[in-house]
């Protein structure tokens, strides 16, 4: 694991600590609403659905699909300076769920619609980042 990084994510915040720590087992999850099924990420208190308060997480599918992505040639974040070029994307899971994140692919291979797989960067002891890759 490497030293730990600038502008990570509070894992401990009761919404979202289930999601991290299924994320430090390498499992991806999203939060299910228990009274009508809604899946979604990001968590939310009441579902957007029914507003039912009743939610759980699951594990869902870690394969989904490129909607789009940008490719930052500039770090805005000064953390990210020796990482440049790299890629965010927005990918649709295959359970439903779109999520907002880093990708590990190259620019030149990166196309919309192309299959990814979550792929986990474990930044420190206690954060996993969620990231996706090619299939």
């Amino acid at each position: 694991m490497s030293s730990h990084r600038p502008n990570l994510p509070a894992t401990d915040q009761p919404l979202t600590a289930p999601f991290w720590q299924a994320a430090k087992k390498h499992v991806l999850t999203a939060q299910k609403c228990l009274d009508c099924g809604d899946l979604r990420y990001p968590a939310l208190e009441i579902c957007p659905r029914c507003w039912s308060t009743n939610q759980d997480w699951v594990e869902i599918s870690p394969n989904g699909t490129l909607w789009s992505y940008v490719v930052y040639h500039r770090a805005l974040d000064p953390s990210k300076k020796n990482e440049i070029p790299y890629i965010v994307g927005r990918v649709q899971t295959d359970d439903g769920p779109v999520f907002t994140v880093r990708l590990d692919v190259t620019p030149e291979d990166a196309e919309v619609d192309m299959r990814l797989t979550a792929s986990w960067d474990d930044a420190d002891d206690e954060v996993t980042l969620v990231r996706f890759t090619t299939a």
